[in-house]
């Protein structure tokens, strides 16, 4: 009996301390972070302020694949691959639809690799000039996965919509794939979708999704045990609506669909490549671009709330900005960014190609006003479009939300818990180059001063909108916004390469991976 005893307790406590090891090493399973997108990794305990320069800290090593990384690498640690034993691992996908593993703290082949394509039977990416008719607009190449991933890590799942086109048909399916092995946990579900429309696209009373212009742009997520996935367009090319859909992680099975304009036209979520916003309670927060609105059936311009309920998406309130026809005429998008949710708070910062930021409280969103009253505060940036977004960080001084528009100067405006002061409490020296301005995250170990980094990517000439840029990292101190390294400092031995716009460097145990348009992943870190 003392024995039995004895054992269940040691067994209980090994539970505990293994729960608690796990817990202390970072993961990184979605785009930006948390589902607060908050672009915030507060477990960094290796990267400084004060370690990271040009002496000290450099490029490490590439990983080399096939395609274009659109989408932001992923991070899950000690993953037991057969075979070769337990790694902390690098997920990345691209746009040639192939999904890669990497060893996170070694140059090397993948441990796996998954090939979505087979040429010899006519399965291939989707070339991009067959949707655009050009090959130098908003995606150069071929599109294959686009939107990042989410990763399940007690299904040890991770989820992604690949594209292809195959024997002249265009398809796109979700896909399950078990991360220690590539291999699939779930038949892929093909993305098939229709709702009741008097459209003059619609057929026979039903307005259908396309698979070849549909472009998943947004960042997947994973809520309530559905994995939630969002649609816009390719270059406007028209007629076409934005869509959200719906799927049961477990089993892929569609739960729910909803499109943004079914009466109008238009509507398309984007976000410049980030994910919905998602609160404690498993509600969801997109913005949607330009469209048609009523408030009832179509939502174009407008900060969008949304569950699951009953197998049905429902929109649940919505904000739409006073001005949101004027808005349409001029092709400003409110949905050029997505929204982030402040911890610990109903607060929701939205922002706009006007360079507005809207702050919205989550119980109430404001709904469409003559004076856009219903909105807690409306902060004019002043410094271009808001495109990739903006970070936030708890910091030892309280938060700060840091921006980066594309005509503008990185900024820090400090949040008082209600709002955000009117003046940046700083800026940096360098200024953005053009289009898309920096792709930002935030590392520190907690709230500890001198642990705090604002890294970003950006164009180092000319606008990125339309083809390739080269591209630059930078490092700035996050409590100063002092820039404190570049890959342009050490060029031969640290330099970037072509930008791949919106996706911001993911950062997890003291090193940063950062894709290139060349086919490659940049890991930097500390210089041994």
């Amino acid at each position: 009996m003392f024995r039995s005893m004895f054992n269940i307790t040691r067994s209980f406590v090994l539970i505990i301390l293994s729960a608690v090891s796990i817990e202390a090493q970072v993961s990184v399973l979605m785009s930006r972070y948390d589902i607060g997108t908050t672009a915030a990794n507060p477990k960094e305990n290796v990267l400084t302020s004060g370690n990271v320069n040009a002496t000290t800290f450099g490029r490490l090593f590439t990983y080399y694949v096939d395609g274009a990384v659109y989408a932001q690498p992923l991070y899950v640690p000690s993953v037991r691959i057969a075979g070769k034993g337990t790694h902390n691992v690098v997920y990345i996908a691209t746009m040639n639809d192939k999904v890669y593993a990497f060893d996170a703290d070694h140059a090397g082949p993948p441990l796996w690799l998954r090939d979505l394509t087979d040429e010899p039977a006519g399965i291939t990416p989707v070339p991009v000039i067959d949707i655009t008719n050009r090959n130098d607009l908003n995606l150069v190449g071929n599109v294959g996965i686009l939107g990042t991933p989410v990763i399940d890590p007690v299904a040890h799942a991770i989820y992604f919509v690949a594209r292809t086109k195959e024997n002249g048909n265009y398809l796109q399916r979700l896909h399950k794939l078990d991360i220690a092995s590539g291999k699939d946990l779930t038949p892929p579900a093909t993305i098939e979708a229709a709702v009741k429309s008097s459209n003059k696209d619609a057929v026979n009373g039903l307005l259908h999704f396309d698979p070849k212009a549909g472009n998943q742009r947004p960042a997947l997520a994973l809520v309530s045990g559905n994995i939630i996935v969002a649609w816009a367009s390719h270059e406007d090319i028209r007629p076409y609506h934005g869509w959200v859909m719906s799927y049961s992680a477990a089993t892929l099975k569609q739960t729910g669909v909803f499109c943004v304009d079914p009466v109008g036209t238009m509507g398309g979520i984007w976000q410049s490549g980030r994910g919905p916003a998602v609160d404690p309670t498993g509600a969801f927060y997109f913005e949607t671009g330009n469209g048609d609105w009523d408030g009832e059936q179509d939502f174009g311009t407008s900060v969008i709330k949304m569950r699951v309920r009953d197998n049905k998406l429902v929109v649940e309130d919505y904000f739409t900005p006073h001005d949101y026809k004027a808005l349409n005429d001029r092709d400003a998008d409110l949905g050029s960014t997505g929204p982030l949710l402040v911890p610990g708070t109903h607060i929701l910062i939205c922002g706009s190609k006007k360079g507005i930021l809207y702050l919205l409280d989550t119980a109430k969103l404001g709904h469409l006003t003559p004076d856009d009253s219903g909105v807690l505060q409306t902060l004019p940036v002043n410094g271009g479009r808001a495109l990739a977004g903006p970070a936030y960080w708890d910091g030892p001084n309280g938060g700060i939300l840091y921006t980066w528009f594309e005509a503008d100067f990185l900024k820090g405006f400090r949040f008082n818990g209600k709002t955000l002061e009117t003046t940046a409490f700083a800026h940096g020296k360098e200024g953005s180059r053009g289009s898309p301005g920096g792709a930002l995250t935030v590392s520190s170990n907690g709230k500890q001063p001198g642990t705090g980094v604002v890294w970003a990517t950006l164009t180092t000439s000319g606008s990125a909108d339309h083809g390739n840029r080269p591209g630059i990292l930078r490092a700035s101190n996050a409590e100063t916004l002092e820039e404190i390294w570049n890959s342009e400092m050490q060029s031969k031995r640290d330099r970037l390469g072509t930008l791949v716009k919106f996706v911001p460097p993911m950062v997890a145990n003291g090193k940063v991976y950062v894709p290139n348009y060349d086919n490659a992943i940049n890991v930097y870190g500390l210089l041994h």
